[in-house]
């Protein structure tokens, strides 16, 4: 089996010395040199160095042979985006990330991600089982009917303008999915620039949504 691991922090490097013990292929991807190098040099593993939500970084990495690949970044909305486009673009059997925010499993599951948890012992059992998110229903909750879709305009008086999307605490179980520009429809990362004027498409459960739209449109 081959796995790419997107994240090289605790949680990366955890799951690499797991799925190695298991004799599984596996490449990692990680944007901090000095981390890339201590993975190298650690498990002498193939280490991609760059951002693991750029689609050429993937593709070096080996995305299109890949069987399973894990976002394990610090970074929800971006765990987000790169399970989102390793299954829709990338066409990967099976995606699986590790969840900052408490909560947020069920936003992403509601997404299309395979499995969403915050256990990284959980992670590494998952791929050796090849589970996947039906088998879950212990662990998970789903809730559904109670998520809702939102589209929120970015008043320009709004503190948050010129904030980058990491910098920003969202609401419990809030996760933007689309940030309209003008003509431009954008995947919000953990980089990505809040600006006036904007429409953000989030979703959210219904007793965050108040709070979630007071914080970009309540000036």
């Amino acid at each position: 089996m081959f796995v790419i691991v997107v994240g090289g922090g605790k949680v990366g490097s955890y799951l690499i010395k797991e799925l190695l013990e298991k004799d599984y292929k596996v490449h990692a991807v990680e944007n901090k040199d000095k981390s890339c190098k201590a993975l190298k040099e650690r498990y002498g593993v193939k280490v991609f160095c760059g951002d693991g939500t750029n689609e050429n970084v993937l593709e070096q990495a080996g995305i299109n042979d890949a069987d399973v690949v894990l976002a394990v970044t610090g970074d929800d909305q971006d765990n987000l985006v790169i399970c989102q486009m390793a299954e829709r673009k990338f066409d990967v059997p099976r995606t699986f990330t590790r969840v900052n925010t408490p909560g947020n499993e069920r936003l992403f599951d509601w997404l299309g991600v395979n499995v969403a948890v915050s256990s990284s012992s959980i992670l590494a059992a998952l791929v050796e089982q090849e589970m996947t998110i039906q088998d879950l229903s212990v662990i998970l909750n789903k809730n559904h009917d109670k998520i809702e879709l939102v589209r929120i305009p970015v008043n320009k008086k709004c503190d948050l303008v010129n904030k980058k999307l990491r910098e920003i605490d969202l609401p419990l179980e809030s996760v933007l999915v689309t940030i309209l520009r003008g003509d431009e429809s954008l995947v919000p990362r953990g980089d990505s620039l809040i600006k006036e004027d904007d429409l953000l498409v989030a979703l959210t459960r219904r007793e965050y949504k108040e709070e979630l739209m007071n914080m970009f449109n309540g000036g």
